[in-house]
């Protein structure tokens, strides 16, 4: 009897050792990192992309939490080239179970290393290149379609629906990965479609003046554009097309379905489409602000953007993931149990959610919105489709 009871505490420890093990859990709360661009000239996004996780958690906190336990969120300053060191800092002295924010491309590459290492459940929404899900990462899922299909999506749209008499397409893209990504889904269409492929610009990041280039594109009889640039280079690009009266159909990344984007570029007077892998409006778009009028103050939520669902949909996929393992929450589980997700309802923020695939990819369906330049705001042309 005294062997038995011995071996049976001893099991039941062993068991509680186990589940003891990974950080960031405790009896009532679970901690999960989130390390966006909180400072400086982009912090319109990283504050965008933590309010998602922000309102996530109140939501599912509100609701009772995961099994009991209420979610915190633990945010970072990703300050350029310290995206390591913020990871390191959440790992180490904050002691987190997950992570749900990862800022861009190369953020989150820098951060792999690390990732990996801790065997860390980590959903990427932010950067869904395929650098991040090629090579699959055990522990890493992707939410979300690529820059290529995006544009694709635009000019496919254009070229059915309303694509100029005499059509001439032209690109002009960053001279880097990102870029490459863009001119893909160009080169997809200008082939697909057989139409004239004008010229293709590139210009290296931090470009401000486009005058050189767009009186390129004039000549070359431009009037189907893939624009390449973001936020203010976007912006910049449209209105030099404008100083040169050039009748144009712009085809824009997704950074630009967000009200600054909107509001940088609405002067030059063109209603350019946008690309994304989550709604910019509709009744789903209702509904969230309608809900998070409870987590957030008016500054915040009046911050709310394309950033915010993104983040959203991944703090939910990561609880879905969390809530199936039960009380016994563990990483190796969680990891499990989003390997398994399938058809997750998203409100219709994006289409469902389903990792179950060699990629670990979910989120690849493209709608495409177009902007009113008078209201700023996007109405949608074609809900969300696989390109």
């Amino acid at each position: 009897m005294k062997i038995a009871t011995s071996v049976l505490a001893a099991a039941l420890l062993s068991a509680t050792a186990a589940w003891a093990g990974d950080p960031g859990v405790s009896d009532t709360e679970i901690k999960i990192g989130d390390v966006n661009i909180m400072t400086g000239p982009a912090a319109f996004v990283g504050r965008g992309v933590s309010l998602g996780s922000k309102i996530a958690a109140a939501e599912i906190n509100a609701a009772g939490g995961i099994n009991g336990r209420k979610i915190k969120i633990l945010t970072e300053d990703d300050i350029p080239s310290r995206s390591f060191q913020a990871l390191t800092k959440l790992l180490e002295e904050d002691g987190i179970f997950a992570l749900n924010g990862t800022s861009g491309t190369a953020n989150a590459l820098a951060m792999m290393p690390l990732i990996t290492e801790n065997n860390l459940p980590t959903v990427v929404t932010t950067a869904p290149s395929a650098l991040i899900y090629k090579p699959v990462r055990p522990s890493v899922f992707t939410f979300g379609a690529s820059y290529s299909d995006a544009f694709y999506a635009q000019l496919k749209y254009i070229h059915d629906h309303s694509e100029p008499k005499n059509p001439v397409y032209g690109v002009i893209r960053q001279d880097d990965d990102f870029g490459q990504e863009v001119e893909a889904g160009y080169e997809r269409a200008v082939k697909e479609f057989g139409v004239k492929d004008g010229i293709r610009l590139r210009f290296k990041k931090g470009t401000s003046n486009f005058a050189a280039e767009m009186a390129q594109m004039k000549q070359a009889g431009v009037n189907v554009l893939a624009n390449g640039g973001i936020f203010a280079g976007a912006a910049n690009i449209l209105s030099e097309a404008r100083k040169l009266d050039m009748n144009l159909q712009s085809a824009d990344v997704w950074s630009e379905g967000i009200p600054a984007s909107a509001k940088l570029a609405a002067p030059a007077g063109y209603d350019y489409t946008v690309g994304d892998y989550v709604a910019l409006s509709g009744p789903a778009v209702e509904k969230f602000l309608g809900m998070a009028k409870a987590f957030t103050t008016a500054d915040e939520l009046a911050g709310v953007s394309r950033y915010t669902f993104v983040t959203y949909v991944g703090l939910k996929s990561l609880a879905h993931a969390m809530r199936e393992c039960g009380k016994e929450l563990t990483r190796a589980c969680t990891i499990e149990k989003l390997r398994q997700t399938k058809n997750l309802d998203t409100g219709g923020l994006s289409a469902p959610v389903s990792f179950d695939n060699p990629q670990q990819l979910a989120g690849t369906e493209v709608a495409v919105y177009q902007l009113n330049t008078k209201d700023l705001t996007f109405h949608e042309l074609v809900g969300f489709k696989k390109y």
